[in-house]
């Protein structure tokens, strides 16, 4: 009983020095269930991760005016938080090639002055043999003459493979053409009824196979690039010519 009544006067000689501190020093000292002589008006908002202690106002509501920018920041990208005012989020521009971007040959642009045209086919491995026509291996097949069409800017490209004499030769040069540009294209070329003309039409251009009689009982195939929508043509081949393409 002695134990108790000690225990007693104890809690009460603390809550008597609790109570003459907090009028002392002010309310920064509380314990639960008021004890720490904290006014009904006044709590502690302890906040969120990113978020600093606040006070509330007289209505308990957080006053997020005294929130730092860069925390609002943090909070609005990581999805957590009140803050109402615009994303900061950047938009990545996207990296899809743009559909009005030209054509290219060997991986060259179909673009730009015939000079500077003629410049990129010798650097990619072509001799020029006058009259604007270059000659060199492409496709899979050595001796191709390759034509640039147009000028300031050339606006298509027009590929004479060497002349074949079989007919059924001649024929597994086109189709293995047609198979690698459609491989590589991913879509079906149209072929019109009694020609030999395979024309695929892609969002900037259109590539055009063509088989055609060079001289008598000899054929050659003619591939054609062109920035425009649809062109005439005649064609040449390859042996394994889905780079190239």
């Amino acid at each position: 009983m002695k134990k108790l009544i000690r225990l007693l006067v104890a809690i009460v000689a603390i809550v008597v020095l609790v109570r003459y501190c907090g009028d002392k020093f002010g309310n920064v000292i509380s314990l639960p269930g008021g004890l720490g002589g904290a006014t009904e008006n006044t709590t502690e908002d302890s906040g969120g991760w990113f978020r600093p202690k606040n006070n509330t106002t007289k209505d308990n509501t957080i006053d997020d005016n005294n929130t730092p920018k860069d925390i609002k920041d943090l909070e609005r990208q990581l999805g957590i938080g009140d803050d109402d005012s615009p994303s900061t989020t950047t938009t990545i521009p996207s990296t899809t090639p743009s559909t009005s971007s030209p054509l290219t040959f060997k991986g060259i642009p179909i673009t730009g002055s015939l000079t500077a045209f003629g410049n990129e086919l010798t650097r990619a491995g072509f001799s020029k043999s006058g009259n604007g026509v270059y000659t060199g291996d492409f496709a899979g097949y050595s001796r191709c003459k390759v034509t640039p069409i147009g000028n300031n800017p050339v606006n298509g490209v027009r590929v004479d493979f060497p002349v074949i004499t079989d007919w059924d030769n001649l024929e597994k040069s086109y189709d293995s053409l047609q198979a690698s540009l459609t491989q590589k294209y991913g879509i079906e070329p149209v072929v019109s009824q009694g020609s030999n003309k395979a024309v695929y039409n892609l969002t900037n251009g259109t590539i055009t196979l063509d088989a055609d009689v060079k001289e008598q009982s000899s054929w050659h195939v003619i591939l054609t690039y062109s920035n425009f929508a649809s062109v005439k043509s005649s064609g040449t081949l390859g042996r394994n010519p889905i780079d190239d393409l």
